[in-house]
């Protein structure tokens, strides 16, 4: 696959269009940003903006401006067949309009394919076909996303919560102060995240709290009292409980735990390669140690 040219944010006047009976002897991706119209077929079909559509090669390109501008992202692309059947394989079809509630993450993509296909970047090449590739694979994300369009709305809101309980574990994550502020009904909230995540937001903040108790047991040295307070917890008798129920053993035995395998494999490191004698790893570890 090689990516000829690449344009990001093309806009053109109210008489813009293009007339290729035989195509442009090439792949082209189309991004559309505004109101356009196609012929496709013999048929003449307006098309909203949000829209997507991959010409093959040899297929006529016949589309123009349906209001004040046109403004669109776009790339043009050799391909062999075993590529072809790649994207065909993820269930993207050619010469079809494919309309989005949001093309911006594929606009993205685009530019990010832009600035390489112009740099002087070593491994531009491999860059851009990492980035294609990763578009061609969310593209049939959104195209087969089974949540309606209503759902898709709360969805990046959604993936911003759940990024900041994993930062932020420690701090209140109240449901009700969550509904609030993203003006959403507790019920719906709930379903929508489990929806989405497979987790509710409740146990996400537990487990993000415990993992951030795991990382502060085995890199300081603070008493599980303060590893309980810095983890969002203001009873450490409740933060112990919550913590052995999850592991299966208490913050005080995960910390040796932890203290014991690194001495195992710290005198692992210094023994010879080539002595015959081995050490046995006895200590387990237990859940995630990053």
């Amino acid at each position: 696959m090689k990516i000829v040219n690449a344009g990001y944010h093309y806009t053109h006047p109210s008489s813009f269009a293009i007339n290729r009976p035989k195509g442009s002897g090439d792949y082209i991706l189309l991004v559309l940003r505004t109101d356009a119209y196609f012929i496709l077929d013999e048929k003449k079909q307006f098309t909203p903006p949000n829209s997507v559509i991959f010409f093959k090669v040899g297929t006529p390109q016949l589309y123009g401006a349906a209001g004040e501008n046109f403004a669109n992202d776009w790339l043009h692309i050799e391909m062999d067949d075993a590529e072809k059947k790649e994207i065909e394989s993820l269930g993207l079809p050619f010469d079809t309009i494919m309309s989005f509630d949001s093309v911006a993450p594929f606009s993205e993509l685009i530019k990010s394919i832009f600035c390489e296909r112009y740099s002087r970047n070593r491994y531009k090449e491999d860059s851009m076909k990492l980035y294609f590739d990763l578009m061609m694979r969310k593209l049939a994300e959104k195209l087969y996303d089974p949540h309606p369009q209503k759902e898709n709305a709360f969805y990046g809101m959604l993936c911003d919560l759940q990024n900041s309980i994993r930062l932020k574990p420690q701090q209140d994550w109240a449901i009700d102060r969550i509904c609030r502020e993203i003006n959403i009904s507790r019920s719906y909230l709930q379903h929508l995240y489990k929806s989405f995540f497979g987790i509710s937001i409740t146990a996400d903040v537990q487990y993000s709290r415990i993992e951030y108790a795991k990382h502060l047991l085995s890199s300081t040295n603070l008493t599980v009292y303060n590893v309980s307070s810095a983890c969002g917890y203001p009873n450490d008798v409740h933060f112990m409980r919550i913590f052995k129920r999850t592991t299966g053993i208490t913050p005080g035995q995960y910390r040796k735990e932890f203290m014991l395998h690194q001495k195992e494999v710290e005198a692992g490191k210094s023994m010879n390669p080539f002595s015959k004698k081995k050490i046995k790893f006895k200590t387990p570890l237990y859940g995630n140690l990053q």
